[in-house]
């Protein structure tokens, strides 16, 4: 894999994100008031009415990007200089910090966010039932159009089992329907396709990767957390079988396949009856994480020779996911394509370093590592106005650090303000007119990059990455699985759980053992409690057999 197939790919799926953004959800009237004219065929600077009917209109810079690039770059940062998708962080204070500073969000990953702001929520527990979304409902694209970071690191692109984990332990975190968690693994493992091969992945590739979506059960019951706290509860919540809830999810994507015909060029007219016939016109089912995730393959496949007007296609496509779709399929087309967007895109010196970053990760190397607050004394505020806040230092944003703010500009419900981060991110953030002071626990420590090119540095503005690797322990292999998890000072990261349960057994149960080995679990770190209480699940049916 390439860097200049990674950046590529940050780079168009940003740009598509940015031209469909403007015609989301909005008829030719409204794209005319946007930008003064019926077609988008370029990043301007326009506006839009942020914060809905009490909000007020916002003047947006060209390439000005939603959603879709916003939690693009939160999953981006959450994962560490060492490739592992730190899932914790990502949740509790990158998915909680967007509340701010979302644009043209998706009510149920609003609504996931908002619940995740509970002191005790867990993201492989984040299950809830509002008014406004039921979390085992939401099937929509906004998982899918987040996960590319967990590719463009992908150390071998071929191991789908560990891309798909992380793209799932990502999208549960919002959604729990079938679609929406296995639209993103579909969309997932198709761009690792085009970044291996160098080329868009057609309707071959489709089917082999969609036959694997049946196989994703397996993935889960492999993974601790997945198999014994997100899955009982998914089951309690939904009243159904995932396993079987897969196979349907498959064979709804195969029966989608039937509406391309490969043969056939992808013209405005063709591509918009494609639109019709998968749903991506009727709001019931237009932003479904399987339907935009094909329909995004289908217009990268079948405009691949003139990807410019392809991204141009799926913006002016008035009436589908314009933003989804062309991020999605932006994403795969740069893959392959390697040159720069064909249009100005908002913060892309941002999304330069973060693609390098993932990139370097890809390769094996060492790479920075964003320093985040404490989460064993993160809280954040119980209302998202206060997510935005005062300090000695001036204003801040929860979870990511203080904020250059620019000027002002009030509702009657709240106060707008673009401000720039201290690693380089443009945000529209809504806040108080009044800022309530901050604790310093929502802040992230202040910690230097490690040395970089000249070019690669963001001057005059605090470093927030962390390159210090955790400890490792004592040098010297304990004796045993068991032993190795007793260590009190300076513990080596703990076994696989099963490992200690089979090092147990092997042993008789030790009595004294098994209960420092739960204390010290429960005392392990951010996931402690969870991971004793899964391997005293575990530990209570191997006894049993």
């Amino acid at each position: 894999m390439q860097w200049q197939a990674v950046r590529a790919s940050a780079q168009w799926a940003a740009y598509g994100d940015a031209l469909g953004f403007i015609s989301e959800l909005t008829d030719i009237d409204g794209v005319r008031r946007r930008i003064g004219h019926e077609t988008v065929s370029t990043t301007v600077p326009w506006k839009r009415r942020v914060g809905g009917r009490f909000g007020r209109d916002m003047p947006l810079p060209a390439g000005a990007y939603s959603d879709d690039t916003q939690l693009r770059l939160a999953t981006s940062r959450a994962i560490r200089g060492n490739g592992e998708f730190d899932v914790d962080a990502f949740a509790k204070v990158e998915l909680v910090a967007w509340q701010a500073y979302a644009l043209g969000a998706g009510r149920g990953t609003k609504a996931a966010a908002t619940g995740l702001m509970r002191v005790d929520a867990k993201w492989s527990q984040n299950i809830f039932a509002t008014k406004a979304a039921r979390y085992t409902d939401i099937g929509g694209n906004g998982a899918a159009m987040r996960i590319q970071p967990h590719v463009w690191s992908a150390r071998d692109l071929t191991d789908w089992d560990r891309i798909t984990r992380d793209v799932v332990r990502n999208a549960v975190s919002t959604h729990g329907h079938p679609r929406g968690i296995l639209g993103a693994v579909l969309h997932a493992l198709l761009l690792a396709h085009a970044l291996e091969t160098n080329s868009i992945p057609g309707p071959d590739h489709w089917r082999t990767t969609i036959d694997w979506l049946e196989h994703v059960p397996d993935i889960i019951d492999k993974d601790d957390e997945l198999a014994y706290l997100w899955l009982p509860s998914w089951a309690q919540a939904a009243g159904g079988d995932f396993r079987a809830a897969a196979v349907t999810v498959a064979a709804e994507c195969r029966a989608g396949l039937e509406a391309f015909d490969p043969a056939s060029p992808l013209a405005p007219d063709s591509y918009s009856h494609l639109v019709e016939r998968l749903g991506g016109f009727h709001s019931e089912t237009r932003g479904s994480g399987t339907i935009t995730t094909l329909l995004a393959a289908m217009l990268a496949f079948g405009r691949q020779d003139s990807p410019e007007e392809g991204i141009r296609l799926a913006a002016n496509t008035l009436g589908s996911d314009t933003d989804t779709i062309a991020t999605m399929a932006g994403a795969l087309l740069g893959a392959v394509t390697g040159t720069p967007a064909p249009g100005v895109v908002q913060d892309d010196q941002y999304i330069d370093r973060e693609s390098r970053r993932l990139w370097e990760i890809s390769q094996g190397g060492e790479a920075a590592t964003f320093a985040y607050p404490d989460l064993l004394l993160w809280s954040p505020p119980k209302a998202a106005l206060d997510l935005v806040g005062r300090t000695d230092a001036g204003p801040a944003l929860a979870g990511l650090g203080l904020l250059k703010a620019g000027a002002p500009a009030h509702s009657s419900q709240a106060t707008y303000v673009w401000g720039t981060l201290p690693f380089g991110q443009s945000v529209l953030v809504r806040a108080r007119e009044e800022l309530r002071p901050f604790n310093a626990s929502l802040l992230p420590p202040e910690r230097r990059q490690r040395a970089r090119r000249a070019e690669d540095v963001v001057r005059e503005q605090p470093a927030l990455f962390d390159t210090a690797e955790p400890r490792s322990g004592a040098s010297s292999a304990p004796r045993s699985r068991v032993e190795g998890a007793l260590a009190d000072e300076h513990p080596r990261p703990a076994p696989p759980l099963d490992e200690l349960v089979q090092d147990l057994a092997r042993r008789g149960y030790p009595p004294e053992e098994v209960g420092r080995v739960l204390l010290n679990l429960a005392k392990s770190g951010r996931y402690g409690v969870e991971r004793a209480a899964v391997f005293a699940g575990l530990l209570a049916r191997t006894y049993q057999e």
